[in-house]
């Protein structure tokens, strides 16, 4: 498979760029014009038919916009063609890559567990979870990415992934978030834990609330974690302040 489209060249998809760009032909489109950064990246641009008529097309926008993106594409997708998406998710994506998609197209989906922060001095031994779907190339897939990208690839399915990620992601981000929006102050006097909520307050706070609320709303356990973490929060404070009276 010689080409490949990314649709959706926000931060991520620029992020992706210079770890596949040495190994395939890449075209990108987004709905916004980024021309001059496929450009200063040494990437082609396309239009969004071009892009999707790829061997292999990534598809690297919100969940809450990949219906419409799945339904403008399905026509201009080559019958071989591998789609695989970058979710958080995985549930709702890969129901509906199932729903739209012509049989003849191969579904992965994956969900690189590292972004532009995490990622900056390397993918190396991070993880990447894949859930197999549809695709007769998924064992060339995992090779490339732990041999060549030399990730720690962890195969799931779409439920297990998004129960635990309820914890690991919705969990962590909800806090990241409130940390932030406290806007907690970096002091000289600080403890190695206070210091480990500064860094989850500078590696969370800059992340946009396009992801924030793919994490926290299109996660089918998402919810359930968040309440029993406010739940207890309340039964905490209610223990000290029984003590306290």
């Amino acid at each position: 498979m010689r080409t490949l489209g990314i649709i959706g060249f926000g931060g991520f998809g620029q992020f992706m760029v210079k770890y596949l760009q040495p190994y395939i032909s890449i075209t990108v489109h987004d709905l916004t014009d980024l021309s001059h950064v496929a450009s200063e990246n040494k990437v082609e641009w396309g239009t969004l038919k071009e892009t999707a008529s790829k061997d292999i097309v990534i598809l690297a926008v919100p969940v809450q916009f990949l219906e419409p993106l799945l339904i403008d594409i399905k026509e201009h997708l080559k019958a071989d063609a591998l789609v695989v998406d970058v979710s958080s998710v995985k549930v709702k994506p890969i129901d509906l890559m199932l729903k739209h998609l012509p049989a003849s197209v191969d579904i992965l989906g994956t969900h690189p567990l590292f972004g532009p922060q995490s990622g900056k001095h390397g993918v190396k031994g991070l993880n990447m979870v894949v859930c197999p779907v549809r695709s007769k190339r998924t064992r060339s897939i995992i090779h490339f990415l732990s041999q060549v990208l030399q990730l720690n690839v962890l195969e799931r399915t779409p439920d297990t992934h998004d129960k635990q990620m309820a914890y690991v992601q919705a969990l962590t981000h909800f806090i990241g978030r409130s940390i932030n929006e406290m806007d907690i102050p970096d002091v000289e006097q600080k403890t190695p834990a206070y210091q480990y909520l500064l860094d989850i307050k500078r590696n969370l706070g800059g992340d946009s609330m396009e992801l924030f609320l793919t994490i926290e709303l299109e996660n089918p356990y998402a919810k359930r974690v968040r309440e029993e973490f406010m739940d207890a929060l309340k039964s905490l404070n209610d223990r000290l302040e029984k003590i306290k009276r």
